[in-house]
């Protein structure tokens, strides 16, 4: 079981704010065909620039679709129809090549010489067999992709089987994994709305819809947060943060955004690092 949550905020009118990019996961990974799991997984990526991705689903493909994308988009912009192209091609390619070892390496045939010569070749039911296993297949987990374009305006898209795009940007948050559907009924209860929430109530928009889906779908109770914003490549905040945000989350948890978490992220200290300089930057959110 599994949630991973991202959510945009910033551009609020006239009182011009950077886009920054919230997101939120469980630690749990299944393995063994979902009869084993284990806390403890990192479930966020950064695969190019400004640009990373939570992963859904089993886990046993997901790398390989990171590094066709790292390597795809080396050297080239990090605008949106750039990215989304590539990561689509890489979720696609990872497809083909996992189609071509499982069903069709033992005839020595390529996916292509399959479609051109299978039908000849192959006895009508063994190709219709394969077929309808080549067409039933899925590679097993969704990407939640989020970033900056060159513009440093966020974006958020989602690619999975068979290598289908789907583009978030409005409203400006979404959720994949077994817990999704709850969570987004908690973003949609909170008010969670792209240049209207700021980022310290974006933070706990997040975090309350991950916790709400664990009741939901018995998604793991480890979370992981990430606050990104372009041209940093990581954050720190104080070790309890996330855990005292549970506590009021428990405590006074209903589809509201609590005034009290909001002011404990907001005044609390948050050390970005620069991706481009070995350096932190210090600051609280009640400036942005």
């Amino acid at each position: 079981m599994t949630t991973c949550i991202a959510a945009i905020t910033g551009r609020t009118g006239l009182d011009y704010r950077p886009d920054a990019i919230v997101t939120a996961s469980d630690t749990r990974a299944s393995f063994g065909g979902g009869d084993y799991s284990a806390d403890g997984s990192v479930k966020l990526h950064m695969f190019h620039k400004d640009w990373g991705a939570l992963i859904a689903g089993a886990p046993e493909q997901y790398v390989y679709v990171i590094n066709r994308a790292k390597a795809l988009l080396r050297g080239k912009s990090g605008d949106l129809d750039t990215v989304t192209r590539a990561f689509k091609k890489a979720y696609q390619d990872q497809v083909r090549e996992v189609v071509t070892d499982e069903f069709l390496s033992r005839f020595d045939y390529t996916l292509g010489d399959f479609k051109r010569r299978g039908s000849v070749q192959l006895p009508p039911q063994i190709f219709a067999q394969i077929s309808a296993e080549i067409k039933a297949y899925k590679l097993g987990c969704t990407f939640l992709v989020y970033g900056f374009d060159d513009k440093e305006i966020a974006h958020i898209f989602t690619v999975r089987s068979p290598g289908k795009v789907d583009n978030f940007d409005k409203p400006g948050f979404w959720a994949v994994g077994n817990g999704a559907s709850a969570a987004l009924i908690m973003l949609s209860a909170l008010k969670q709305v792209r240049g209207r929430t700021t980022i310290a109530e974006t933070v706990y928009n997040v975090l309350a819809s991950k916790y709400f889906s664990e009741k939901a779908s018995d998604v793991g109770p480890e979370t992981s947060l990430w606050l990104q914003m372009r041209g940093t490549r990581g954050f720190s905040t104080k070790k309890d943060l996330e855990l005292d945000i549970r506590k009021i989350w428990d405590e006074e948890g209903m589809p509201k955004t609590s005034a009290n978490a909001v002011e404990k992220i907001k005044h609390g200290e948050w050390k970005f690092t620069m991706r481009t300089k070995r350096s932190k930057l210090r600051m609280s959110l009640d400036w942005l």
